[in-house]
């Protein structure tokens, strides 16, 4: 039997180092996620804990992994498939083992949300140095496009991984005591980390971030100091305006590019036709996961590794029913905790990324990269630990 004191300190000694991990690549981040995963399922096995995975809101989950184990078995690229179906399966270990077993302490959400809060402001630190200098803190220097990558070197991803940790910003931000020094400029460090994921001139995540600067201010709109709001609006407006004068070159390309050149030749178009011609080819099992860069060449010139749709590849990889299945295993998922939890703040902040890290109207990344979305299940489990923002 795991203790239960023993498994809290090892899975979150374990869990604090996946930041730190993190920074040094996807390999070391996604090796320990493994292993964290693993551990939550032996603790699951030997201590009996069936009940989390016999719940009734997960009868939509056991229907999807159901459809990707058949899809595996029947793909022409077994290896390839059972891979990605082994990584979906721990990173959902992940997200419940997180909010169930791990993050049941708020010492220990405030303590984790602290550290990548740091890890945060340093990223956006360096995109920043990058921009100006042409060369972050280790040399690196801009990739093509003048487009920033900070610590990651030749990837051009921080705007995305900015947006996926903001969940430990929020958080941090919210829980601190007025007495910290700090408090006062809780509103200059929002600002400054979204204005750092715009400067990353990546599209999607800048889209998002806005999206979710939306979201909470219409959700949250009644709690709202008026006053305050139109005097923060103001200075939000006047930093706009001067980020994208003085700084924004690169990413007023990217948005001039956006919605002028691909509104007349979008290749992402190309891509979501593939995937719904592929779709055809086995409509209740597809053709296994992450298939797609296999198949769409046979039918087409115009392909790339994935179709930049999380419910097109689910649709072209695993049939039509399991874009349904995942959808009602996220509804599910958010109503029980919208049900358990009463504290409207938080709710807002709980339908808000549940929304966003899945948003199918912009273009994504693969649903099963296990980097990208490792790092999702990670910070959505954060915030579906998290008990009261009050």
């Amino acid at each position: 039997m795991f203790q239960e004191k023993l498994f809290d300190k090892c899975a979150f000694g374990l869990i604090l180092t996946l930041p730190i991990f993190f920074l040094t690549g996807s390999l070391l981040f996604n090796l320990v996620s493994v292993i964290i995963s693993i551990y939550i399922f032996i603790y699951i096995i030997f201590n009996k804990k069936y009940d989390l995975l016999l719940e009734k809101t997960n009868i939509f989950l056991f229907f999807l992994l159901l459809i990707f184990l058949l899809s595996s078995i029947f793909s022409d690229y077994k290896l390839k498939s059972f891979e990605n179906l082994i990584s979906f399966f721990l990173n959902i270990l992940l997200f419940y083992g997180l909010y169930v077993f791990i993050l049941k302490d708020e010492k220990k959400l405030i303590f984790l949300s602290k550290l990548i809060s740091i890890i945060i402001l340093i990223i956006c630190m360096d995109l920043w140095l990058q921009s100006i200098t042409g060369q972050n803190i280790f040399g690196f220097p801009k990739q093509q496009a003048a487009r920033l990558t900070s610590i990651f070197k030749d990837e051009q991803i921080p705007g995305s991984v900015l947006f996926r940790l903001s969940p430990f910003l929020i958080y941090y931000l919210l829980r601190m005591k007025k007495e910290n020094f700090l408090f006062k400029f809780r509103y200059v460090f929002s600002f400054f980390v979204y204005f750092s994921i715009i400067l990353t001139g990546e599209r999607s995540a800048s889209i998002l971030a806005t999206l979710l600067l939306i979201f909470l201010i219409s959700m949250n709109y009644k709690l709202i100091n008026k006053k305050k709001f139109l005097l923060y609006f103001l200075v939000f407006i006047i930093l706009f305006l001067g980020f994208f004068k003085y700084f924004g070159s690169d990413a007023k390309q990217r948005i001039y590019y956006t919605f002028k050149t691909q509104i007349h030749n979008n290749i992402y178009l190309d891509f979501y036709e593939n995937t719904l011609d592929l779709s055809k080819k086995n409509p209740i099992i597809g053709t296994g996961l992450q298939s797609y860069r296999y198949e769409c060449p046979k039918i087409s010139q115009v392909c790339s590794t994935h179709p930049h749709n999380f419910l097109l590849e689910l649709l072209s990889d695993t049939g039509y029913f399991t874009p349904i299945l995942f959808l009602l295993f996220l509804v599910t998922n958010l109503f029980r905790k919208l049900n358990i939890n009463q504290n409207f703040k938080l709710n807002t902040l709980v339908v808000s990324y549940t929304i966003l890290f899945f948003f199918p109207l912009i273009p994504t990344g693969s649903f099963f990269n296990s980097y990208h979305m490792t790092l999702t299940w990670f910070s959505l489990g954060f915030i579906y630990s998290i008990k009261s923002l009050d």
